[in-house]
Formats: C-alpha cells, structure tokens, sequence
C-alpha cells in the first residue's frame, strides 16, 4: 500500500512540474545551454540569401538611380529599396527571434557589374540592369516559396508576405510570374 502512495505522490509531483514549464521556456533553455538555433538549415539558407541578395538589390538600386537616366529604371530602382527597406528590417527581426545571429555577416562590400557601365566612361546599360534584377530576383523569390512551406508558423508568415511584394520588383524588372506557382 505504501508503493501506491509513493507512486501516485511522485506522478503528481512530476505531473505538476512538467504542466508549470511551458514550450517557450525550454526552447530558451535550448539556446541559453547549446547557443542552438531555432531555425531550421532551409530557414537559416533563407535568410542568409535574402539579406544577402536584398542587400546587393538596394546597393545596386542606388547605383542605377545615380548612373541612369531611365524612367524605368528609376521606378524599378526606388521599388526595390522601397521594397526590400521593409522586408530587410523583419528579416532581421525574424532571425534575432529565432536565434539566427547576424545572417549577413561576410557580405561583400557592393561592387557595381561592369557590364553595366560601372566604367565612368561608359554609358548605364539599363537592359542590363533590369536582366541582373530579375535573375537576383528569381533566385530569392524560389527560396521564398520553398519557405513558404515551412513548418514555423513565423518563417512560413514572412516569406508568403515577402514574397507578394518581391513579386511586383520581378515584374517591373521584365520577369513573369506563374500566378499559381506558390499556391
């Protein structure tokens, strides 16, 4: 009889302490003990190519808004830095709530292409220009849509949102997007 009662005292003891932790206690514990992050190897991918590319885009935006005279490419310059001035900012709020620290870290300093005209004595090739966009543009919005299936709700959420705004630079840059492609 006194088994029972040693067993049934230490079950609701154990019981009681496993209800008073919760879910996010131990994934802090999870990182505090093994500095582990919370994002999976996809999601980590992810944010390290659109910080990355996002990056190169706004750096390569300015540029092109100083070297060309192009309505067009003026218009696609200001909405990749509108753009991505909004989704870089949650990318890295993002990453620091999943413990990915600084995904960016070892981007290279910006060099304009010279196919270009980074030559100060050659004309901006706008075509060009909008070709580089759109194959930078592609590459993100793929891993974008891979994340889209992500299993964290979080990751899943940025790149669904992210990637209907990154869509729209894609097209100004002469891109198509499949409109059933990532649903």
């Amino acid at each position: 009889m006194k088994f029972n009662k040693l067993f049934v005292a230490v079950a609701v003891c154990g019981s009681s302490l496993l209800a008073s932790c919760n879910y996010q206690t131990g994934l802090d514990n999870q990182y505090k003990n093994s500095r582990a992050s919370l994002a999976d190897g996809d999601a980590y991918a992810m944010f390290k190519l659109v910080g990355e590319q996002g990056n190169y885009l706004v750096n390569l935006a300015k540029f092109a808004e100083t070297k060309s005279t192009s309505a067009e490419t003026k218009a696609l310059s200001a909405k990749i830095q509108e753009t991505y001035g909004t989704i870089l900012p949650q990318l890295d709020s993002l990453a620091l709530s999943l413990h990915v620290n600084d995904p960016m870290r070892g981007v290279p300093a910006f060099q304009a292409p010279i196919e270009l005209g980074a030559d100060s004595t050659a004309a901006f090739n706008d075509h060009a220009y909008s070709a580089l966009v759109a194959k930078v543009q592609a590459e993100v919005n793929s891993k974008l849509v891979k994340e889209s299936q992500n299993t964290n709700a979080d990751i899943n959420h940025f790149s669904h949102e992210s990637l209907e705004k990154l869509e729209e630079v894609y097209k100004l840059a002469g891109g198509k997007v499949d409109e059933h492609e990532h649903h």
